[in-house]
């Protein structure tokens, strides 16, 4: 599943960032919920998502922030296999990034 990573954390734990093209960007936090971060975490391997909250300390994005919304059931291979909308960019703070914890 190309596409996303966890950054500034650990390997299993970290900011959300997602890919479109060739552009790294942080996820808006506004619709991120445990269900797309079970998928998430599922996706690189690090078990099912803890929690989606206590995300000051993996830092604040900088540069691009996505907004884009995941639907996701929890049970699918890959964040980009969820039924998506993308909102094009309306104003999203980098402190309101996704971020997960996984097991």
């Amino acid at each position: 599943c190309p596409g996303g990573r966890l950054v500034n954390g650990t390997e299993c734990s970290g900011r959300v960032e997602i890919r479109h093209g060739d552009t790294w960007g942080s996820l808006c936090a506004s619709h991120w919920d445990l269900q797309d971060a079970n998928v998430l975490c599922h996706q690189l391997n690090c078990g099912y998502a803890e929690s989606i909250l206590g995300g000051a300390h993996f830092g604040e994005g900088n540069g691009t922030v996505w907004s884009d919304i995941f639907h996701c059931e929890g049970t699918e291979p890959c964040l980009w296999d969820c039924s998506r909308m993308a909102l094009g960019n309306p104003a999203c703070s980098p402190r309101d990034t996704a971020r997960v914890t996984c097991s």
